[in-house]
């Protein structure tokens, strides 16, 4: 970690100094995360991104970035503007160390260079207001009762991933998602201060069309004392699916666009439709060297527009099991199942167990397996972020690495 503190203009003199006013404290940190390994997987699709397909590639070993989570870099300011009331910012993207490429897309699909932060705020006895784009309060309700911790090899964030793609009304070219979100565009999120162990996050997204037009509304609440940890969770968004699903019937009609956004409000998509809905509740406990833990979701699509042979209702259930037998040694298991309620017989299971070993306090190695069940030509989960599957095929997965932050 980086830092350069500024103080307030020099002066010649220690008169000319006692003769200017006084000027905040001010410090900007460089961050960042570098993340890759060697994945080796049974499965991949053959498809347009996460769109559902049985179309399969085979098997392959491959260097893949971010095994534990994303590697990233980025730039975190803070201004004390005294009486305990601070300014704040915070610039981060994704850097991928397979290619060097650096950014992602945002929420309408633009790549931008720090897509997952970029933020200006005040903090203060009052809690956090933060303004831009960053995460979703989703992410920090999952992070604290997954045991996983939304890791990018299995976890509660992949097994979200196949809902959304489930739903077949998402690509993954952007980050407005079917069912709930990690990162969103054009937010005002608040953190209250921590009252009885208990804190609230409350985030609202603006809709660029004006109106609820594409807009999301999120909270979460967080509770952790001792070794338990629980969180709650609410999520709506309007709009969510129309952009993809006027693609796709585009893309069915030939390519008339016309016809293809007639097709997809036909079907119930608009940018004011309610098309996106999830809860969640979850629980953590540690004692001694092991932690237990467990989240219920629940993905709703209230206005139940749908694309043909996606889905509008989904539930997901996972338990974990954490075992510390060494201080520098972590092992983290996961089961996550994923029921589809619309369709019959549509189901996806993950198992998944990881070896985590600290070298330093900054730089881990990793040891990651998994083995993924899915049937029905919906359900396409994969154990690896961003790597999409063939569906109702299973998925075997081993990768190893090493994660090291600054």
């Amino acid at each position: 970690m980086k830092t350069r503190q500024w103080t307030g203009p020099l002066a010649a003199s220690a008169v000319l100094v006692s003769a200017l006013p006084a000027f905040a404290q001010s410090s900007v940190t460089i961050t960042g995360a570098m993340d890759a390994g060697i994945l080796s997987m049974s499965n991949y699709s053959k498809g347009v991104g996460y769109l559902p397909t049985t179309a399969h590639e085979g098997s392959d070993v491959r260097m893949k970035d971010g095994g534990l989570g994303s590697s990233n870099m980025g730039f975190k300011g803070v201004e004390d503007l005294g009486g305990g009331l601070k300014a704040t910012f915070h610039l981060q993207g994704n850097l991928n160390l397979t290619n060097g490429n650096t950014g992602g897309p945002n929420s309408s699909g633009t790549t931008s260079h720090f897509n997952q932060m970029s933020t200006v705020g005040l903090s203060g006895s009052f809690g956090e207001v933060k303004l831009g784009r960053q995460f979703s309060p989703m992410a920090w309700s999952m992070m604290h009762t997954d045991v996983r911790g939304m890791r990018y090899f299995g976890s509660a964030l992949t097994a979200l991933v196949s809902m959304n793609a489930a739903s077949k009304a998402w690509i993954g070219n952007n980050s407005n998602v079917a069912y709930g979100t990690i990162y969103d565009d054009n937010t005002i999120a608040y953190t209250t201060p921590v009252w009885n162990n208990l804190k609230f996050d409350f985030a609202y997204s603006f809709g660029e069309g004006g109106g609820k037009a594409n807009s999301q509304q999120s909270v979460t609440a967080l509770y952790s004392k001792d070794g338990l940890k629980l969180s709650a969770l609410y999520y709506n968004g309007y709009g969510n699916n129309f952009g993809t699903a006027t693609a796709l019937y585009t893309a069915a009609a030939n390519g008339d666009a016309a016809a293809g956004q007639r097709a997809a409000r036909a079907a119930g998509f608009s940018p004011t439709a309610n098309t996106n809905r999830l809860y969640s509740v979850g629980a953590l406990y540690n004692v001694g060297a092991y932690t237990f833990g467990s989240q219920y979701y629940a993905a709703r699509n209230p206005s139940h527009a749908l694309m043909p042979g996606g889905s509008d209702s989904l539930d997901m259930l996972n338990l974990g099991f954490g075992w510390k037998p060494m201080p520098l040694l972590n092992i983290l298991a996961g089961y996550y199942y994923v029921r589809d309620n619309k369709n019959e017989g549509h189901k996806a299971t993950q198992f998944v167990v990881g070896a985590e070993y600290m070298l330093s306090r900054r730089t881990w190695f990793y040891l990651q397996g998994a083995h993924v069940t899915n049937k029905g030509e919906n359900m396409a989960l994969s154990p690896m972020y961003a790597t999409p599957v063939a569906a109702d095929r299973n998925v075997r997965a081993f990768m190893v690495g090493m994660r090291h932050t600054f």
